[in-house]
């Protein structure tokens, strides 16, 4: 189903595979900038700022992350009408009612993300030990909840389109 133009779904597909990308790499610099850290302190040579710089990919990952799982649909969901209702029907528009509702939400929380990104650039503070740019990690903030809400509108529109194509069809007698 196209619901989209082929070249957006494309686009779309290469923005969410670079993004899974980027969390692998990130969560492998994470990894290895604990290690690194356990290691020195087990010699007893404590390198600052390493928990500093953790902080970074930190923040990028947890956002990178939620973009992941939008473009996926494979947030955490509780799925109860699933679970109780056998009526297809039901099941359908619970999850229009749940994308309206997540849409409606990314879009108030991308708006905050904006203000919250012109602030922090205005700003320009850097971090304590590194003097890193703060806006490197808090521009995460607006990348992941833009891609987020893209995302998500992206599968309240697919669903949408998917139930009316059912009702059309008559599925509307489940």
């Amino acid at each position: 189903m196209k619901v989209l133009g082929e070249k957006i779904e494309r686009f779309l597909d290469i923005v969410g595979n670079v993004c899974e990308v980027v969390c692998s790499i990130l969560a492998l610099f994470m990894v290895f900038l604990v290690t690194l850290q356990v290691i020195l302190r087990f010699f007893n040579m404590p390198l600052f700022g390493i928990e500093e710089l953790l902080t970074f990919p930190t923040i990028w990952v947890y956002f990178l992350g939620g973009a992941c799982a939008a473009y996926t649909n494979s947030h955490i969901e509780c799925g109860i009408v699933k679970a109780v209702s056998k009526n297809k029907h039901a099941v359908q528009i619970t999850e229009i009612v749940c994308n309206i509702v997540a849409s409606a939400l990314a879009i108030y929380v991308f708006d905050w993300a904006i203000q919250y990104s012109i602030h922090s650039l205005e700003i320009g503070k850097k971090s304590a030990v590194l003097g890193i740019p703060m806006p490197i990690g808090e521009l995460a903030i607006l990348t992941g909840l833009t891609l987020m809400c893209v995302y998500t509108l992206v599968g309240t529109v697919k669903n949408i389109v998917k139930f009316k194509e059912k009702w059309e069809e008559g599925g509307n007698r489940s």
